[in-house]
């Protein structure tokens, strides 16, 4: 990637790293990271190594041609393990995600931020001034400094809408069901519906399907 990179030049390009380190068969070169022992041991050596390689990436495109001209989002979709016995487990899509590059400056998004503002956000800090279907909140903008405020999750067939208190779960073929949520307790299902935030949580989860289905979006 460093040397492809490098050989772009002064062309603008978007490029794409994806890192399988926490699925089978967990083989990675020797020598790098201390092994871990314990039934979950293979995984746990390979999501080592390739923290170790995430940061020998990093070290190095520091020192490249490009640095001070590129912006580099790392994030991942789930923590390691996702499980539990709620309908969506959330604590377990409490995620990364990190902007870095010569032109970023340092700054913490405290509040509840979803991946889908990422896409508006990197457009933003690269300057790119476009129109474009992202549904998301740019994060750079004054009235979104503490975070995007609400964050879209997916398990399996089952999607979550989340905001500051509340969570709305949506299955096939079932009612839409909201609950009471705060970080580290379980859902508490709610005695009267917030009808506009379920209607919104119905809009966000429908609109990528429907626009897609019908075309709706011409650059």
């Amino acid at each position: 990637a460093l040397a492809y990179f490098e050989a772009m030049g002064d062309q603008p390009f978007f490029s794409l790293i994806f890192s399988s380190s926490n699925h089978k068969p967990f083989e990675i070169p020797a020598g790098k990271v201390e092994t871990r022992g314990g039934p979950e041991g293979p995984r746990d050596t390979a999501v080592a190594y390739a923290d170790y390689a995430l940061g020998q990436f990093v070290a190095m495109a520091r020192a490249s041609s490009y640095w001070d001209n590129t912006v580099f989002l790392v994030v991942s979709d789930h923590n390691s393990r996702v499980k539990g016995a709620n309908l969506i487990p959330i604590e377990h899509f409490h995620i990364p995600g990190v902007i870095i590059g010569g032109s970023i400056e340092p700054r913490l998004v405290p509040g509840i931020t979803s991946q889908i503002d990422l896409l508006p956000t990197l457009l933003s800090l690269m300057g790119v001034d476009s129109r474009h279907p992202a549904i998301g909140h740019d994060l750079t903008l004054p009235q979104y400094a503490q975070g995007g405020g609400r964050a879209q999750l997916q398990f399996h067939d089952t999607q979550g809408w989340m905001v500051p208190g509340k969570v709305v779960i949506m299955q096939p073929n079932l009612p839409i069901q909201s609950y009471s949520y705060e970080p580290g307790s379980n859902l508490q299902a709610l005695t009267e519906a917030p009808v506009e935030l379920e209607q919104q949580a119905l809009a966000h989860a429908l609109w990528p399907v429907m626009m897609i289905k019908n075309k709706s979006y011409r650059p």
